[in-house]
Parts: C-alpha cells; sequence; structure tokens
C-alpha cells in the first residue's frame, strides 16, 4: 500500500537527522556503503517512477522540491523519509552548493552482468567505453546513448563511476534508465559481443573510414576511448572496424561525448534505414 512520506524539517546543518547526507562528501565511501546520490528533481522523479531499477532511501531538499515530489512520494509502496531544509542547509550537510533544489540517497543493487546487458540490448546499438574518466563526459554519453536508444553501455575498468553524482546529473538521469555493466576481460570480453552477432566499430581521429561511409549491417557495438589518449592499441586491434568523424582541416579531434553523441545518431539513422 502506498503512503505518505515521513516529511520533517530539520533543525539546522547539525541535526542528527542529517547524517546519512554527510556521506556525500565522501564518495568512495558512498559508493563502499552500496549508495549514491541523485541531485534534483528530474533524476528524483526518475528513481520514483514505477518500476525503477534503483531504490530510493531518503531524501533532503527544500520545501519547493518536495511539494513537486509529494504525488510520486506518496504513490510508492511505503513511506520514504523526506528532510525539508533550505539550500544553504542542504549545502553545508552535503558539502557542496545544489542548484536543483535537493538530494537522494538510492540504493545502487546488484550489479548487472555483461551477457545480461547485451541480451536486453537485443540487438540496438551498444556503447563500450574505455577508460572515460571524467563524470561530465560519462553523463553526457549515457545521455546520447539513450536518447538514440542504444541497448546498454559496457565499461572498461578505469573510467568514472556511472553512479557518481556528476555522472548521473550529466546524463538527466540517462544513468538510471539504461542498463549498463563493467566487463571483467578487456579487451577480450569484445569477442564475447562478437559471439552475439554484433560488430565491433571503433571511433578513432585517423581510422581510414569515414563514418558516413559505415554502411548498415550487424548490430553495432561502438567503441569509444579516453579523452587523452583515445583508445588503446589492443582495443583498436580487436575492433572489426574503424572509423573516424571528418572535421574541419586542422582540428584534431571532437570531445569523446560530442563525437559519441554523432556516432549514435548515425547508428540510430541506419536503423531506421534498414527499417523502412
Amino acid at each position: 500500500m502506498s503512503a505518505p512520506a515521513e516529511r520533517v524539517r530539520l533543525a539546522g546543518a547539525e541535526d542528527p537527522r542529517a547524517a546519512p547526507f554527510r556521506a556525500l562528501r565522501e564518495p568512495r565511501a558512498l559508493a563502499a556503503a552500496g549508495l549514491f546520490a541523485a541531485e534534483g528533481r528530474l533524476v528524483l522523479e526518475r528513481l520514483l517512477a514505477p518500476g525503477a531499477r534503483f531504490g530510493l532511501r531518503a531524501v533532503l531538499a527544500t520545501p519547493g522540491l518536495l511539494d513537486a515530489l509529494a504525488p510520486a512520494l506518496a504513490a510508492r509502496p511505503g513511506a520514504t523519509p523526506c528532510l525539508e531544509a533550505s539550500e544553504a542547509e542542504i549545502a553545508e550537510v552535503v558539502g557542496h552548493a545544489l542548484h536543483r533544489g535537493g538530494v537522494g540517497l538510492a540504493e545502487r543493487g546488484a550489479a548487472l552482468a555483461p551477457e545480461a546487458v547485451v541480451a536486453g540490448a537485443r540487438g540496438r546499438p551498444l556503447l563500450v567505453l574505455e577508460r572515460v574518466a571524467d563524470p561530465d563526459n560519462l553523463g553526457a554519453l549515457f545521455r546520447s546513448a539513450w536518447a538514440f536508444a542504444a541497448g546498454g553501455v559496457l565499461l572498461a575498468a578505469g573510467g568514472a563511476d556511472p553512479l557518481y553524482r556528476k555522472a548521473v546529473r550529466a546524463s538527466m538521469g540517462a544513468v538510471l534508465e539504461l542498463p549498463f555493466a563493467r566487463v571483467a576481460c578487456w579487451p577480450g570480453d569484445l569477442a564475447a559481443l562478437r559471439a552475439a552477432g554484433y560488430r565491433v566499430v571503433a571511433l578513432a581521429p585517423h581510422a581510414p573510414l569515414a563514418l558516413a561511409a559505415l554502411a548498415p549491417g550487424a548490430p553495432t557495438a561502438l567503441l569509444l576511448g579516453s579523452e587523452g589518449e583515445g583508445l588503446s592499441e589492443a582495443a583498436l586491434a580487436a575492433a572489426d572496424s574503424r572509423v573516424r568523424i571528418e572535421v574541419a582541416r586542422g582540428v584534431d579531434s571532437l570531445n569523446v561525448a560530442a563525437a559519441g553523441a554523432i556516432a549514435l545518431h548515425h547508428l540510430a539513422a541506419l536503423e531506421a534505414a534498414c527499417a523502412s
């Protein structure tokens, strides 16, 4: 049965009831506790949606944001603890300024297996990322992958955490919607994608084939590398083909998030052409 949210006014930033939110100051400790931070109305609404993958444990927010979330909070089973505070109090508790009215503590839950992400994609494009370290870039890549109907994201070790607060925020909640998994053996696990019927296409600035020349074919796993060095030689060697995005003379490359968005849009157009 649904129940009203347990909404109480915070008695200042030192109120003991705010203690769980102080863990936001230590991202690694927060992750080790199986939690992550979800900032702002849009992201919190995704966590409150029926069938959401991640559970929302508690909310610390301004009165205005709690009012906006009230219908969704009231509709979920059980009561959700909600602390009401000013923006200044919230910033003092969590250790940084929030510009979206509040933050929730959400449960990471069990990690997905790569094979589950591949199976669930059902032939839709997959985004495969090697050492994308900037959380804003990572979040933007998730946002583009979701916008262009990719089936999921696979991540090699060494990259940013998709559930770090900046990545969640930059993704506009896409990391809460799009299945993702870490791969254990890199780049050896790319062979499993090939076995599942995918072609592995690496995006590299100086590749011999232009992205625009990529022909329709098998489902595509799009491989992108780190912001500075790009894809490793091992990852490039494991790809079935390499493609580049053509840019103006004198321009070396695009930001990885921008490149990923362009490539994902192209793959979506290829799928639409094949379906028509």
